[in-house]
């Protein structure tokens, strides 16, 4: 057997280069990688941190909403009702929110910005200064709460009027009533390609009369009306 001299030990200049080729694209294939990943985790973070705005959304108009308030009349003693509600806006006054309580009540009014934002306004109600009654928002107080949206529905549950016959349906306009819709319905559509989903927010208000949906158990109209 012929032994190794020593110009045959260890490695040559062609095996080392080709050693230092192969390293380097093994480290450039492991760094996309590590990109690619980061990249998928950063976009499933941005995708769980708007879904989560929707749900706090829902619930943040669900305790408004359900905190719905006729006003008493200091002259009278009786209770009126200022409640607006159109297709696209719906102004309300209801609960403060646990963090200004115990207050007064709060106007309050839920819409789409010329942004596209759904926002929650509010005002309080001992504020002379503004005129709530104004489709302008100068003066009120502005809670975004999910940006980009492409529309917004909200409709209103109750009969056509005070002497109209049993039945309840869904109307784009509540004004000028005497008594507070049974259910309010809020749908929130999103641009297309967009992966968002606004489930129907339906929410009973606790100061509507209990005549036809009651708080615990809602009849029969209101449960199918509700479906619908």
């Amino acid at each position: 057997m012929t032994a190794r001299g020593p110009a045959s030990a260890g490695f040559s200049l062609i095996e080392m280069l080709v050693s230092l080729v192969v390293l380097g694209v093994t480290a450039l294939l492991f760094a996309g990688g590590i990109g690619r990943v980061g990249q998928g985790l950063s976009l499933a973070n941005q995708t769980d941190a708007r879904v989560d705005l929707v749900a706090t959304a829902q619930f943040v108009l669900r305790q408004r909403l359900a905190g719905i308030q006729p006003v008493p009349e200091t002259q009278t003693g009786n209770n009126s009702i200022d409640f607006v509600g159109l297709d696209g806006r719906v102004d309300f006054i209801a609960d403060p929110a646990d963090h200004d309580a115990p207050d007064a009540l709060y106007y309050y009014r839920i819409a789409r910005d010329p942004d596209g934002d759904l926002v929650l306004f509010s005002v309080n109600t001992l504020d002379q200064r503004i005129d709530v009654h104004n489709p302008a928002t100068v003066g009120w107080t502005a809670h975004p709460l999910v940006p980009g949206t492409a529309g917004i529905e909200i409709r209103y549950l109750g009969r056509l009027s005070a002497g109209s016959t049993p039945g309840l349906m869904w109307q784009d306009n509540w004004t000028h009533r005497d008594t507070l819709p049974q259910l309010v319905r809020v749908r929130v559509s999103f641009p297309v390609g967009d992966t968002r989903v606004w489930p129907d927010l339906i929410v009973h208000p606790r100061a509507t009369t209990a005549d036809t949906c009651p708080q615990d158990s809602l009849s029969d109209d209101c449960t199918r009306a509700g479906n619908t």
